[in-house]
């Protein structure tokens, strides 16, 4: 199946430098770290916020959205780790494109996988990279801080040798194209493909302030910043469309947080929306237990391992300060992240550590 590409490129920035990329050489797959953020919902807050910090493109159950032009830089892996320069030769940042998979919330995440399998296929067919050597995860060039995406194809039971073979399928579907072969350490393969169907550029770049009567996906997505936040819209909810409803919460919101009480969002209401729905965690939202904690043990110390575990999207099962399997199979899946810590599902001080760096990242 073929899926359209949206280009709505972000202004350029801390986030867009414009800075024109190398030869493309590989590329890394992400995913948001922050479930129910749509790929509209990160563009607009890269726009609008400009961390030092980026994608090329954000893909959810309804968008392959490219921010960045394929032929940019985007600042999507940390300079100074050291495994993209020994596989590729380069900087991830210099000579990869990085692809963000959007999860979690409302989010169809069978839909939002078949968009991102596809996606990667359209960009091995593009650059005439591999599946096999030239894809890598986040987590491989980053093991000590990242787990994207595997930990999150992990949870939907999907490895990432399974996403590869995905991937490498839905490039052999190219029209028909003949298989890869398996890709050599010191000779990558390199198949010629055809060409997908071509892609479609809609031009959905919009401006603010937002109001009542305007319509389309960043409305959706303001009206979704505004439900996480906690402003319902009981009538008609997350539709798209900015009526009365939407323009009434937009008020109650900027009522809440001593903003100009107009009922557009400009820049400033956006900006103060994302900051909410943003926040860092702090060591205070999430407590977590000294000691030594395993299969069999109870109390409140037990939930304060449960609760951090679901807070990083390691689902621990019921939050009930029991010690069971599915405590145990959460840490032992966190554990296995790092190459730092036994994969023996105990929490201990090691364990304890790369949870709080995970919580505060």
């Amino acid at each position: 199946m073929a899926y359209e590409i949206t280009r709505d490129y972000i202004r350029t920035g801390n986030s867009r430098s414009g800075q024109r990329i190398g030869t493309v050489r590989f590329i890394v797959s992400h995913d948001t770290g922050n479930p129910g953020s749509t790929a509209y919902g990160n563009r607009n807050y890269f726009d609008n916020q400009q961390p030092s910090a980026s994608a090329h493109t954000f893909i959810d159950d309804k968008y392959i959205l490219e921010i960045i032009p394929l032929s940019e830089k985007a600042w999507h892996v940390r300079s100074n780790v050291t495994g993209d320069n020994s596989r590729y030769g380069a900087n991830s940042n210099d000579a990869a494109i990085g692809v963000e998979l959007c999860h979690g919330g409302k989010i169809n995440f069978q839909q939002a996988y078949n968009r991102y399998v596809w996606y990667h296929a359209y960009l091995c067919d593009r650059f005439n990279l591999n599946p096999n050597s030239d894809i890598v995860a986040h987590a491989t060039l980053d093991p000590s801080r990242r787990t994207d995406p595997i930990n999150i194809l992990r949870t939907h039971g999907i490895s990432w040798s399974m996403f590869i073979d995905d991937v490498a399928e839905a490039l052999r579907n190219f029209n028909g194209a003949t298989p890869l072969a398996p890709a050599a350490p010191s000779a990558p393969s390199k198949p010629q493909t055809s060409k997908p169907p071509a892609s479609v550029v809609k031009g959905t770049t919009v401006s603010l302030p937002i109001s009542e009567g305007d319509s389309g996906p960043f409305v959706r997505d303001i009206q979704q910043e505004l439900i996480k936040a906690g402003y319902r819209l009981p009538r008609f909810g997350a539709d798209g469309k900015f009526g009365e409803e939407t323009e009434n919460a937009v008020m109650k919101f900027q009522k809440d947080n001593n903003l100009s009480v107009d009922g557009l969002v400009g820049p400033v209401t956006l900006n103060r929306l994302q900051e909410v729905n943003h926040q860092r965690v702090s060591a205070s939202d999430f407590p977590l237990p000294s000691g030594v904690y395993r299969r069999g043990d109870q109390g409140n110390a037990v939930k304060q391992i449960q609760r951090a575990l679901k807070q990083i999207n390691f689902n621990p099962g019921s939050i009930d300060g029991i010690y069971g399997p599915n405590t145990e199979d959460a840490v032992k899946r966190f554990q296995s992240m790092y190459k730092a810590l036994a994969d023996d599902g105990i929490y201990g001080p090691n364990t304890r550590k790369y949870i709080r760096m995970e919580l505060d990242d």
